[in-house]
């Protein structure tokens, strides 16, 4: 059995609608905050990042898609094992998979303050 590193185990989640931001406390004791509209923007689904690549313009027929825009409003949201969690948003939009690494990641090349987040695809590419 494989132990858990402290710093990506974490010991509550918080999603605060009102402030628009996601809260994690770790069980290192570190606590992380993420804007919803950062999430959203960096949403991990294969869908999304197509989108923030320049791709997904046309549909299967060859007509242009007219997305609306995204919403940065969570309806829901899903534990996925021990290792990640899925939002659902106002939207619909539910395909992210957030892993606790990659939010860990992120936050700690932001030195822990949400408007210094790098986008999710950087702290990927660091592995």
């Amino acid at each position: 059995m494989q132990a858990f590193d402290p710093r990506t185990r974490p010991v509550d989640l918080t999603v605060d609608r009102a402030a628009g931001a996601f809260r994690i406390a770790w069980q290192d004791g570190q606590t992380s905050v993420y804007p919803l509209v950062w999430l959203r923007e960096n949403c991990p689904c294969a869908e999304c990042g197509e989108k923030r690549h320049g791709g997904g313009q046309e549909d299967a027929t060859g007509m242009i898609r007219l997305d609306l825009p995204p919403s940065y409003e969570v309806s829901n949201a899903v534990l996925i094992g021990n290792y990640a969690i899925q939002f659902e948003w106002t939207d619909g939009h539910y395909a992210g998979i957030y892993a606790f690494t990659d939010l860990r990641r992120a936050s700690e090349e932001g030195g822990f303050d949400p408007d210094k987040l790098p986008p999710m695809q950087a702290a990927k590419e660091t592995r």
